[in-house]
């Protein structure tokens, strides 16, 4: 980091100032240089700066936070990216409210510009987590890049769910990299770094609270190119992003839930405000231009399908709520084992899954 961005880097740690009032700073005083040599008036005279950030300002000669944490950085493999560096994300760029700073464990590959966010519920329900797996399965196996917030619920199986497909992930974090938050996903943080990246606008030691959470959600909805919302309660996280999204101008998707439950309140609501609907993987692909295609046709899945699974399949498309395998073969009166071979080939066809439960359900 050469001298300018340290100076840079010590000012943005010294005041958490934010763009806008960064960049209102930069248009009247000219260069990070000239800002910190500005009489405390003078900044008081800039719109948003007040006693508290002045002061702060000033204090910033003196400090060496930059130093303390770029060193803290460098010793955790940890990549410290300035809004002015070319390998800043070009998909933040031109927001007004773009991070200045970013932390980087893992990278950042042009690939992952066409990306999908999936988000959802922190108290997720077997649905929420069924669906979730699905969507992200889905958009992993055509090499789509996922994107999420590492919370709690929809956000860990969306990670999950990626890695599994070996395809790659992003988690950005409403704290500091070196703080573990939620706990239990300790090991999760590192297979994303690994497989992906790990991201934050946080200086590395800082705790997650109220205030940071919404600031993550918007660095979500700016990086990625569209967003899924597979399960929300009112007032959540993702219903927050859902509105970022808006702001930017990116496309939301919802996954419709049961009307009855608090965790789909959420997405039924933005669904009801103009949300796309998203009914199945593919049926939101197909809205989405940049999304390959699939070569296999539905056709022909049914093609070398026999009598028995045909029923079976019909019978399962036909209840809502899904199937356990000792029902399936009582409602057609066949055996167990010639029921399990059958859901067996349903399955490796993309055509049932099976959820918590060994409950069995359609995938359109």
């Amino acid at each position: 980091m050469n001298e300018k961005d340290l100076s840079l880097f010590n000012l943005l740690l010294a005041t958490d100032i934010g763009a806008v009032r960064f960049f209102r700073l930069l248009d009247k005083f000219g260069d990070v240089e000239s800002i910190l040599k500005t009489s405390k008036k003078d900044l008081m005279s800039v719109d948003g700066i007040g006693s508290v950030i002045a002061d702060a300002v000033h204090n910033v000669p003196n400090s060496n936070k930059a130093e303390k944490e770029l060193e803290s950085a460098i010793k955790n493999n940890i990549k410290i990216v300035l809004y002015n560096n070319n390998d800043y994300p070009k998909s933040l760029r031109n927001f007004s409210d773009k991070p200045l700073v970013l932390y980087i464990k893992g990278s950042i590959l042009e690939r992952d510009f066409d990306s999908i966010s999936i988000i959802g519920s922190r108290k997720i329900s077997n649905y929420g987590k069924t669906v979730t797996s699905e969507f992200a399965s889905y958009f992993a196996k055509k090499a789509i890049t996922i994107v999420s917030g590492l919370a709690r619920g929809v956000d860990t199986q969306a990670h999950i769910t990626a890695l599994e497909n070996k395809s790659r992930t992003i988690a950005v974090l409403g704290n500091g990299l070196l703080v573990n938050y939620p706990p239990e996903n300790i090991k999760l943080q590192e297979k994303v770094a690994h497989c992906g990246a790990v991201i934050s606008e946080f200086p590395l030691k800082q705790k997650p609270d109220r205030g940071t959470f919404p600031r993550r959600n918007r660095i979500i909805a700016g990086l990625s190119k569209v967003t899924l919302i597979t399960e929300a309660a009112l007032g959540s996280g993702a219903v927050i992003t859902a509105r970022f999204c808006g702001e930017y101008g990116k496309d939301v998707f919802a996954v419709p839930g049961n009307i009855y439950s608090n965790v789909s309140k959420g997405t039924n609501l933005l669904l009801q405000n103009g949300a796309f609907v998203a009914l199945s993987p593919s049926d939101m692909a197909s809205h989405l231009e940049w999304i390959p295609k699939d070569n296999v046709s539905e056709k022909s899945k049914f093609s070398t399908l026999d009598k028995l699974e045909l029923g079976i399949l019909n019978l399962i498309e036909n209840d809502s709520a899904g199937l356990p395998s000792d029902l399936i073969a009582k409602k057609l009166n066949i055996e167990i084992s010639k029921t399990a071979l059958a859901l067996l080939k349903l399955e490796v066809n993309g055509l049932i899954k099976t959820t918590p439960g060994q409950i069995y359900i359609r995938v359109y």
